[in-house]
């Protein structure tokens, strides 16, 4: 019976974050034994002005730099994931970016690109896509 209920509490919490726009798949794997990397799936991926960003330091729009949402980035200052990198993989490319910014509008697992980023993937005038990420 535990096993159904906690079956059930997972199914009604994937609806909720399909609901709310949330990517629909969030994997944490082992790095080492003492941590996780977070991978994002269907991940929406948009650019942005960069400046002096949340981390503290001001970056170039040719710049590979991303904004993390809210409750990844963290709190703190500067934020935990701050200077870390990850990957990230949309229309058949990858690119490695800085965190450098947080992006308090993005969806969770969203990232703002640097419009230099956005540019490696697609035409900025697309605005939006979707995509894969993960530290590394």
């Amino acid at each position: 019976m535990y096993f159904s209920i906690l079956a059930f509490v997972s199914f009604l919490s994937l609806i909720a974050s399909f609901a709310q726009g949330a990517p629909t798949e969030f994997t944490l794997a082992r790095r080492n034994e003492t941590e996780l990397a977070r991978r994002v799936s269907n991940a929406r991926l948009t650019w942005y002005q960069v400046g002096l960003g949340a981390c503290g330091i001001a970056n170039q729009p040719s710049d590979f730099v991303v904004a993390l949402d809210a409750p990844d980035f963290g709190s703190g200052y500067p934020g935990p994931h701050c200077f870390q990198h990850v990957s990230i993989t949309a229309n058949g490319k990858t690119a490695t970016a800085e965190i450098v910014d947080k992006c308090p509008g993005c969806p969770e697992g969203g990232l703002d690109l640097s419009e230099g980023l956005f540019s490696f993937f697609a035409d900025p005038g697309v605005g939006v896509l979707t995509g894969s990420w993960n530290y590394v």
